[in-house]
């Protein structure tokens, strides 16, 4: 538990210097609820438009829930991660994770969530507002909103971080770019509307389905199994990318003996 409160206590130091340095652009603060705003109004104007077409297999408010925890979801790791959600990858490549290494704290911790920025947590309330606006506020949807939001946060920066991992041995960091964004493409997009295959692929290698899909499914029709299963793999994923990348580490070059920084 002491471990615990002292990693909460050092997330929470990181929001507190990121809140005052994005304080200095508060205008910041209105774009980014407009863009929030607008960016879940094109997805559900898309799929309002899908509807007079045909019937992907889902009702119109599951297609909007599951918009809602896509939306949740990526706010919630980039609330805790900011722009290390994806430019890890290039600090790998650069030799950058000197600073890291040699602070006291876990240097994976550290490398992924000093980048915490509180002010994106705005994405989270515009999501949210969009859930109950479809879905009844009753104990039930709201512990099975709670419980997919943090069970879909888990199991996205934990794959971030699985993904970052690739880094270390690919000596790029394009893969990460085209993965994420991959991943982000699928996942604003219910998985039952794609091919058996597809299916298997977006349930396995690329974690799209566990960003909206399988969340969204749970609030209408929930299984005490999947409910488990989402609850064990929140549990696993962070533990396999940290496994992944400290693997990874053991092959990293620090640049600091060339170059000059700004």
């Amino acid at each position: 538990m002491g471990a615990l409160r002292a990693h909460l206590g050092l997330l929470g130091a990181y929001m507190r210097v990121n809140w005052r340095s994005s304080l200095e652009y508060r205008t910041n603060f209105i774009f980014e609820i407009l863009l929030s705003m607008a960016e879940v109004g094109m997805y559900l104007f898309y799929w309002k438009i899908f509807f007079t077409i045909g019937s992907p297999g889902a009702t119109y408010a599951q297609l909007v829930t599951l918009v809602a925890f896509n939306h949740i979801i990526y706010a919630g790791a980039d609330t805790l991660m900011g722009k290390h959600v994806w430019d890890t990858g290039d600090l790998i490549v650069k030799g950058q994770l000197d600073t890291f290494l040699v602070q006291p704290k876990s240097a994976i911790y550290q490398i992924f969530f000093s980048g915490a920025q509180p002010m994106n947590a705005i994405q989270i309330v515009v999501g949210t507002a969009v859930y109950f606006y479809v879905v009844p506020a009753t104990p039930g949807t709201i512990i099975l909103f709670i419980f997919g939001f943090v069970t879909g946060t888990s199991i996205f920066t934990a794959w971030v971080v699985m993904i970052h991992a690739l880094t270390f041995r690919l000596g790029n960091s394009v893969i990460v770019y085209k993965l994420l964004s991959v991943i982000l493409h699928f996942a604003k997009k219910p998985a039952n509307i794609f091919s058996f295959a597809v299916r298997f692929i977006l349930y396995t290698v690329i974690p799209a389905a566990y960003i909206g899909t399988v969340q969204a499914g749970q609030v209408f029709q929930p299984s005490a199994p999947v409910l488990l299963g989402l609850a064990a793999l929140a549990v696993a994923a962070p533990l396999m990318a940290v496994a992944l990348f400290r693997r990874g580490m053991r092959l990293y070059e620090s640049g600091n003996l060339i170059g000059v920084r700004m």
